[in-house]
């Protein structure tokens, strides 16, 4: 009995040595290459646009662009998503999202509002601007989405507890979710933009949607060993096959990946 206490003791402490304070940070700009094999797709550009606080309540701006490279045969993105988050104390969820698409001569836009007081979605979604869906889906009491950029950041949050996440994410104009974990023991990895290996923690879990470019099912990703959690390399299952994201470049405030020591 002694024992168990000991171990649970350990798990808790490792669980709650780093705080969520440092992984929203204003500024914050990261640029991931995406490959296939080793050949380059393309790349993703995140970054946190603004940050403010009223009352007690943090609400963060991001902005995703991702695009394939020119001459890829296969692969043709030009996709940019912007999500409003609110955290509240340490859950952080989607209150606005927006995803533009260029493809082709068209421009495809969609548009969600999340009112958590009425349990009530606002989508509206159009080409070309004309309105091909505009109306409004309830949800349960008590839910809180993600959209397909905040998750980026709320997983990021939830990385310093050792559990079980399933969480809910309104995409494709519908209710969903993810489910994931942590193992918080340390784990390394290496990318090309660092000469050296990378000191992370690992998260798997399963997509149960269908994202852009097919994005669906198992993944793995690893965030750094620190408080910043910033992810590192992911590997991702979409409609050519299984990807790999790398970190290749990054701004953010104080920090640089953590090196892993054997």
């Amino acid at each position: 009995m002694k024992r168990l206490a000991l171990i649970l003791l350990l798990t808790g402490f490792a669980c709650s040595a780093y705080s969520q304070t440092k992984v929203l940070d204003q500024g914050e700009e990261l640029k991931y290459i995406v490959y296939f094999g080793f050949i380059k797709l393309g790349e993703v550009k995140i970054k946190m646009t603004k940050i403010e606080t009223d009352e007690g309540k943090k609400t963060c701006n991001a902005i995703a662009y991702i695009k394939s490279y020119d001459g890829v045969p296969f692969v043709t993105l030009n996709n940019i998503f912007e999500s409003e988050m609110e955290q509240n104390k340490e859950q952080l969820y989607s209150k606005k999202f927006f995803a533009t698409e260029f493809k082709n001569k068209d421009i495809a836009k969609t548009d969600y509002r999340f009112n958590y007081d009425s349990n009530k979605v606002k989508v509206l979604k159009e080409t070309n601007n004309k309105t091909e869906r505009n109306e409004t889906i309830s949800f349960n009491k008590g839910i809180r989405f993600q959209d397909g950029l905040s998750i980026f950041y709320s997983a990021r949050m939830n990385s310093f507890a050792n559990k079980n996440y399933n969480i809910p994410i309104f995409i494709n104009e519908a209710q969903s979710s993810v489910k994931y974990s942590f193992n918080i023991n340390k784990d390394v990895v290496s990318v090309g933009a660092v000469d050296y290996d990378i000191s992370v923690i690992k998260i798997a879990g399963v997509a149960d949607f269908t994202g852009i470019f097919g994005l669906t099912g198992e993944f793995v990703g690893w965030f750094s060993d620190d408080e910043y959690r910033v992810p590192i390399k992911a590997q991702l299952n979409v409609l050519i096959g299984s990807i790999t994201l790398e970190l290749a470049s990054y701004k953010k405030t104080n920090w640089k990946p953590p090196v892993f020591k054997h």
